[in-house]
């Protein structure tokens, strides 16, 4: 498995593997960062897939 900072300098640079990866690795974070009330905002999560 590569290393957190390459992938993400790899990402950085424009490497779309390299996003898929740390998504891959990220997607179940995003989710739990997402819900309110025991639910997925999905606005919320829609913001946080933006910034990621």
């Amino acid at each position: 498995m590569e290393r957190f900072k390459d992938l993400l300098l790899s990402a950085k640079r424009g490497n779309q593997d390299a996003m898929e990866k740390l998504f891959v690795q990220y997607e179940s974070l995003l989710h739990k960062c997402s819900r309110v009330n025991g639910r997925v905002d999905e606005d919320l999560y829609q913001v946080l897939l933006i910034e990621f």
